[in-house]
């Protein structure tokens, strides 16, 4: 299988950038899209083929100032599917960033941290 293509998707004001290269993936801004699942299917889809061969290592960064619940069900999503792979024995890191007085991102990320078996790292920007 080739090496998987780089997906880039510019931020909006309602949806996050989106910067995918083979170990480093990215995900930061606003994510409050009209329609998330048309805005999320081809992200997820990337992930899907990526996970297939990956490199030896996968940073996974989320950098979000602000999510709707429709976003957050797709993050949830996005997150399981490394979470599965991170089983199957791939070394996936994620990192999950949050401003220092952003309690609701952090909680978030807190929770996705409960949820999955795959460690989160929690940090915060000042």
């Amino acid at each position: 299988m080739d090496r998987q293509k780089a997906l880039y998707i510019k931020g909006t004001s309602k949806t996050p950038e989106i910067d995918f290269a083979s170990g480093n993936i990215q995900i930061s801004g606003r994510s409050i899209p009209e329609d998330s699942v048309t805005f999320f299917e081809p992200i997820m889809k990337w992930i899907e083929d990526y996970l297939k061969k990956t490199e030896k290592f996968t940073k996974v960064s989320f950098k979000i100032e602000y999510i709707n619940s429709g976003s957050n069900r797709f993050l949830y999503k996005i997150l399981k599917q490394f979470d599965e792979s991170f089983k199957d024995g791939r070394n996936i890191t994620i990192n999950w960033y949050y401003e220092e007085d952003d309690d609701t991102i952090k909680n978030l990320g807190e929770d996705f941290k409960d949820l999955l078996e795959i460690p989160i790292n929690l940090i915060t920007i000042t």
